[in-house]
């Protein structure tokens, strides 16, 4: 799926909302029982990099059954191989634009986290700007490559979290135009990648220790 194919239904002719957390109120309380990701995506255009990112790291954030966190980790990785390749248009596998989800669970979702979405949302605007132009993506998808690799794998305690949690952060920054909240994505991502290194060490060395005695 190509966010900016020619040949897609026509996006609505209104103005986006100004704020990432108004996108995804509206997205929540729409109508129809489930809302596909093509949905979501369709007529985002310039929003779609860091939105498309934010959609899939958001589920992550809180405990999922087994099976989504990969579903999450291979799109975040596919979007990051876009920001690599410094592709304009966001392009994703029909296998995943054309997945759907309860708008039900999808509301519950936006609820949580919509509180601390519009706290942060308080602090951004266009700044730093070289973090958010193609050179600072092409280090963002680096970044989101190695955390959206970490979700694919079946990480035991916390899992899959940290590397979601870091993602959101960079998401809204990339789509808020704001270098600083990417540049605290990174540093969250770097932490985020030390805890679940621990964890997986912590994890290892009980199993040989197991193994062993």
């Amino acid at each position: 799926m190509d966010t900016d194919d020619p040949g897609a239904e026509a996006a609505p002719s209104r103005p986006l909302p100004a704020r990432t957390s108004e996108v995804l109120r509206e997205l929540a309380y729409a109508e129809g029982e489930r809302v596909s990701f093509r949905e979501i995506l369709l007529g985002l255009r310039h929003r779609a990099f860091g939105f498309t990112m934010l959609v899939f790291a958001l589920p992550c954030c809180l405990p999922m059954p087994p099976g989504i966190p990969t579903v999450c980790g291979f799109a975040l990785a596919i979007i990051a191989l876009n920001l690599i390749a410094v592709r304009r248009r966001l392009w994703l596998p029909s296998a995943i634009a054309d997945k759907s989800i309860a708008r039900a669970d999808l509301q519950r979702m936006v609820d949580r986290v919509l509180p601390y979405l519009q706290w942060l949302e308080r602090f951004c605007r266009p700044r730093l700007a070289g973090l958010t132009e193609p050179v600072g993506k092409v280090f963002i998808g680096l970044v989101v490559l190695v955390l959206g690799f970490i979700m694919i794998l079946p990480i035991p305690f916390l899992g899959n979290m940290p590397p979601a949690a870091a993602t959101v952060v960079i998401a809204i920054g990339v789509t808020e135009r704001d270098g600083l909240v990417v540049l605290i994505g990174l540093l969250t991502a770097a932490a985020a990648i030390a805890v679940v290194g621990a964890a997986t060490w912590a994890a290892i060395h009980e199993i040989v220790k197991f193994v062993t005695s």
